[in-house]
């Protein structure tokens, strides 16, 4: 059995910032209000450039078109992440709240390529009911979309979400996430096969019953008993479970400095004054596809996405950001030889 490594710090945190009996979820998630931050944020940003800037959009239309962009981002990063990562939750349907496995957002949240597929179709929307120009619009939502992917990262690491590959113990940001424990369920394979029982489960199941005289109906249900005594701060169950599960990266806050800060650390510089419609929406796809495939390497994959791709070492992610980087380059080319006016610019004309 692995040691206890002491080291690598075990993620306790609690997923709700406020729960409410009778409210549905349970109450108020910091995965909400962290898009919620983010939509906020990038409403100011794009106020800052029709104020200043040179915009066909008036500073009091900014609201309408943030709130049109993320409806597109929430609907289309849900389904995104169900229909690239996870389809089955089209099928799966439950008699509790939600109902339903494609709005049950705890199960594996938005994927952030799909985000970006549905904020293009919430600019077009706003564009062709506004007659304003649509690659601008793009340029826009690019400007604030790295604030919300920031958020949106850190959300993720405080639900102990889409974690990090293994990492060595010693590493000074090393996490361990109860969540890991999700994996060790049986998986049903392509052939309607399921794979064997994990060690890992067996063991906790038997400590668990044999220390703490806790018998789950399901190891669905063990698992989600143990995360939620590991939030609650149980000492017992920590102490049980921790020596179980592996150190990682915490791939989440890496993302979220890369494709959140830095990101917009380049948007910032190049969106200074007006640029030609397009620019900086193409810049957007080029620098976080980069920044995405980096990061890909730190972050745990689906596994059971890793055997359906020609090379299998590259993930699903990486592939998706490729197809991004291939339209950011096209986008700044046509960009650059369009005769349009330039537009936008967070410091003035």
């Amino acid at each position: 059995m692995p040691t206890l490594l002491a080291n690598a710090w075990l993620h306790d945190l609690d997923p709700f910032a406020l729960q409410i009996d009778g409210f549905p979820g349970g109450g108020l998630r910091w995965y909400g209000l962290s898009y919620l931050a983010g939509f906020l944020v990038g409403y100011l940003l794009l106020r800052r450039v029709a104020r200043v800037g040179t915009s066909p959009m008036k500073p009091g239309q900014v609201a309408d078109f943030v709130v049109t962009v993320a409806i597109g981002i929430v609907i289309g990063g849900r389904l995104g992440y169900v229909l690239f990562y996870q389809p089955a939750l089209l099928v799966q349907f439950t008699g509790d709240v939600p109902f339903w496995g494609v709005f049950a957002i705890n199960q594996g949240g938005m994927a952030s390529h799909g985000g970006i597929l549905g904020g293009i179709a919430g600019c077009g929307f706003f564009a062709w009911r506004q007659r304003y120009p649509f690659a601008h619009m793009l340029d826009l939502m690019a400007f604030g979309g790295p604030v919300g992917l920031l958020f949106g990262r850190i959300a993720n690491f405080i639900n102990g979400e889409l974690y990090g590959r293994e990492c060595a113990a010693d590493f000074p940001l090393a996490v361990k996430f109860p969540q890991e424990m999700l994996d060790w369920l049986p998986r049903t394979l392509a052939d309607g096969s399921k794979t064997p029982p994990d060690p890992n489960l067996i063991e906790l199941s038997r400590q668990m019953t044999a220390r703490l005289q806790f018998t789950a109906p399901s190891d669905f249900k063990l698992i989600e008993y143990v995360i939620a005594k590991v939030q609650q701060g149980d000492p017992a169950v920590r102490g049980l479970v921790e020596p179980l599960l592996t150190p990682r990266y915490p791939s989440q806050l890496f993302a979220g400095l890369t494709e959140g800060v830095v990101v917009f650390a380049v948007l910032l510089v190049l969106y200074r004054r007006p640029v030609k419609p397009g620019l900086i929406g193409g810049a957007f796809c080029i620098s976080y596809a980069l920044m995405r495939v980096v990061n890909e390497f730190f972050r745990m994959p689906d596994a059971h996405l890793m055997a359906d791709h020609v090379m299998p070492k590259v993930t699903r992610g990486q592939w998706l950001s490729v197809g991004l980087l291939v339209l950011g380059i096209v986008t700044v080319v046509l960009a650059q030889r369009s005769k349009q006016d330039k537009l936008g610019g967070w410091l003035g004309k």
